[in-house]
């Protein structure tokens, strides 16, 4: 349920319809808007009494019920688009983040040379992944913990902020310590004792779509996230499993449009992961803006050709510049502002 109150309503009153809403056996989450106060009270109705009864009371205008499976994330609990900080970069609400990095992380100077290659042109937020989930356990797998010095390092020469990604509740610490953004990845969708730790960290989280999760079920994976106190969630629609196999994956620009009328979080598309091939980037990236995206994680390499993983769909870290010069204009014609600003 979703309890509304009047413009005019006092803090007393709102602590007292709190107190209500703890008594009837309800956990209440207040959000404090630019016109009125709402909040969100997350619980069973099947096993507590009904909230209607706080209709009666003089401060509450409306009491408006939820019945979907995802609670929080909607827009009926808060109507304003959410702004999530990466490290001193916003996403949402107008601004537009271009995310971008080696799919993994291979080597000092290799991470070195691609962040001082993106940072060049005004990237402000880099992709390193420390750990790599692949499908073959003959793959290449990432660097693991030796990485995150590397990551350290970067943040302290070039001042970027850090997304990476978290496969199990044992990195959460170590790797929390150095990075802005946690990411949970496509496989770790719908592994819900890892979100709920995750969550804990108190670091904005960066939440993939899983391979064939449907929408429902990508937004209860991001209440999960935020009923265990992670407001600073930002969904990212990577491409899903369909029928068709000329695309690595199927990149569903419908659920964008209906994520950002559904939800108040930001919505970002992997491009990359998507086409699975380089040329098919930008065409995907153009139209995941066209529809609402309010940013996009891209990756870059150095020398994408000797990739030890995704070399087909990494572009050129060297002449990035040309992509965002590409794509800035459709940010602008979608009225959002890309944050990136060559150094």
């Amino acid at each position: 349920m979703i309890i509304v109150f009047k413009t005019d309503a006092s803090r007393a009153q709102i602590e007292e319809v709190k107190q209500h809403i703890v008594e009837l056996g309800y956990e209440p989450r207040v959000i404090q808007g630019v016109e009125r106060t709402v909040i969100g009270a997350v619980g069973d109705e099947l096993s507590h009494r009904s909230l209607e009864i706080l209709r009666e009371m003089p401060c509450v205008e409306n009491v408006i019920p939820i019945q979907k499976r995802y609670k929080l994330v909607t827009r009926a609990y808060h109507l304003q688009d959410t702004v999530v900080d990466i490290g001193g970069n916003k996403l949402g609400g107008g601004h537009f983040q271009v995310i971008a990095g080696p799919c993994a992380m291979e080597s000092a100077e290799q991470f070195h040379q691609a962040v001082k290659d993106l940072v060049n042109v005004g990237v402000r937020i880099i992709r390193g992944m420390a750990f790599k989930p692949r499908t073959s356990p003959y793959d290449f797998q990432g660097l693991g913990t030796q990485a995150l010095d590397i990551l350290r390092q970067a943040k302290k020469e070039f001042g970027v902020a850090i997304v990476t990604e978290i496969l199990g509740s044992d990195q959460i610490a170590p790797v929390a310590d150095v990075a802005d953004m946690l990411q949970i990845g496509a496989r770790n969708a719908q592994n819900y004792h890892l979100l709920e730790e995750v969550a804990k960290a108190g670091k904005p989280v960066l939440l993939k779509r899983g391979l064939a999760t449907t929408i429902e079920e990508w937004l209860s994976s991001a209440e999960y996230l935020m009923v265990n106190g992670c407001s600073q969630v930002v969904l990212c629609e990577r491409g899903i499993r369909t029928f068709e196999k000329a695309m690595r994956n199927t990149l569903d620009l419908g659920a964008i449009a209906f994520v950002r009328e559904e939800t108040h979080l930001p919505v970002i598309a992997d491009p990359s992961h998507a086409g699975g091939v380089k040329r098919l980037v930008l065409p995907l990236a153009k139209a995941a803006i066209a529809v609402g995206a309010d940013g996009l994680i891209i990756e870059a390499h150095p020398d994408p050709t000797n990739a030890l993983s995704d070399a087909a769909q990494q572009l050129d870290s060297a002449t990035f510049a040309q992509a965002l010069a590409e794509l800035r204009p459709w940010v602008t014609l979608a009225g959002r502002h890309l944050e990136a600003e060559a150094g």
